[in-house]
């Protein structure tokens, strides 16, 4: 399917109000069929509970009935957990008229059209993202298979190989507890900041402990975020915090090269720095012009796209920190604006060709 399950179907029983990962479970599975785009919304057996977040069209049946009409719902059994990725999931596998199911641990999802939606089962499928779970299931167990569904994938490669690695258990240890995601971020902020400019001090003492704590900083942006999602406590304010605190962060290590490089002597060429400036002035544009323009790039499937999202776009992470940090540790920082300043008009010149490849695809004739 094109697109999202407009309408579902939740079973309820006597586990509505059972805790999953520090929310009510029907408040959760209400809440996750909104993030995966579900408009309307059936409860058999319960009245909806009174929470703000909730923006749907919520209705109540005392049993389950076929509707006069073929729309595709989605039917979430009585105790089950289960989280967006899974909706999409089964959006993508979903067909008109048929009956889809993915069952596991004695609990079961499936999509039917209105007619059908006390059918038996039809098509088993195996989903391969998404959270599917029983409500008595062990908290551990239910926080460690809902993290896994929360992929990011502006995630860079050091999100993917270092730091979610140890943000998902330290935000499995930290739901049970009163710590807020607002928290994690000023801690995270603050690391981060300590870690550039402890940059700025020559000695191998020094560049450890920067490491240490830019390594601390970046766990704690991941963690901000899936604590804030598990809880379905996103807010204004954690968005501007993680912004400027990125920002915040960045100026610390700057600061902090430079810094380094008077204290040793090497300060860059205006060339070289003007070279770097209109580098990243140049890459800026082009990422952003890529994300801007990403629905009508993804209007048809290339390679291009690929590179964009997999390979370009992650470097525009936090990523960048490898470099100072590996040229510091190496006794090389002296060529750090040279090299970032060829690097910056590399990537912006292959993210523009690309995105100009991949937009001229899209507007060719089928």
């Amino acid at each position: 399917m094109s697109e999202p399950i407009g309408e579902a179907i939740v079973l309820t029983n006597g586990d509505a109000g059972r805790p999953v990962a520090g929310v009510p479970l029907l408040l959760r599975t209400i809440l996750a069929l909104q993030r995966a785009g579900v408009e309307r919304l059936t409860l058999v057996g319960a009245e909806a509970p009174r929470d703000p977040r909730i923006r749907l069209d919520v209705a109540t049946v005392p049993a389950l009935t076929p509707a006069a009409d073929e729309r595709l719902r989605l039917i979430v059994g009585a105790g089950t957990v289960i989280d967006e990725a899974l909706v999409r999931e089964l959006g993508r596998h979903a067909r008109p008229g048929e009956v889809l199911e993915v069952e596991r641990d004695g609990v079961h999802v499936r999509v039917a059209p209105g007619s059908l939606v006390g059918a038996p089962a039809g098509r088993h499928i195996a989903a391969r993202r998404g959270m599917l779970g029983r409500a008595g299931a062990p908290a551990r167990e239910q926080a460690e298979q809902l993290l896994r569904g929360l992929e990011n994938p502006r995630d860079g490669y050091l999100d993917r190989l270092i730091y979610r690695r140890f943000s998902r258990p330290l935000t499995a240890r930290l739901l049970p507890t009163r710590i807020t995601p607002n928290q994690l971020t000023v801690v995270g902020i603050a690391a981060g900041s300590a870690g550039g400019l402890l940059l700025g001090i020559p000695g191998a003492g020094a560049t450890v402990a920067a490491i240490l704590l830019l390594l601390v900083s970046g766990v704690l942006d991941c963690s901000d975020g899936e604590l804030a999602r598990l809880r379905f406590a996103e807010s204004k304010l954690g968005h501007w915090l993680d912004v400027a605190g990125d920002t915040v962060v960045h100026v610390a290590l700057l600061g902090g090269i430079a810094l380094r490089l008077a204290n040793l002597g090497e300060t860059p060429s205006v060339a070289a720095m003007v070279g770097l400036a209109t580098g990243i002035a140049g890459a800026f544009a082009a990422i952003t012009s890529s994300e801007q323009l990403e629905g009508r790039r993804h209007r048809v499937p290339g390679w291009e796209n690929r590179v964009l999202d997999g390979v370009l776009s992650p470097l525009s992470t936090r990523d960048w920190y490898v470099f100072p940090v590996g040229l510091a540790a190496a006794g090389l920082l002296g060529w750090l604006v040279p090299a970032a300043a060829v690097g910056a008009h590399v990537f912006w010149v292959a993210t523009a060709l690309l995105l100009w490849r991949a937009l001229r695809k899209s507007r060719a004739p089928e």
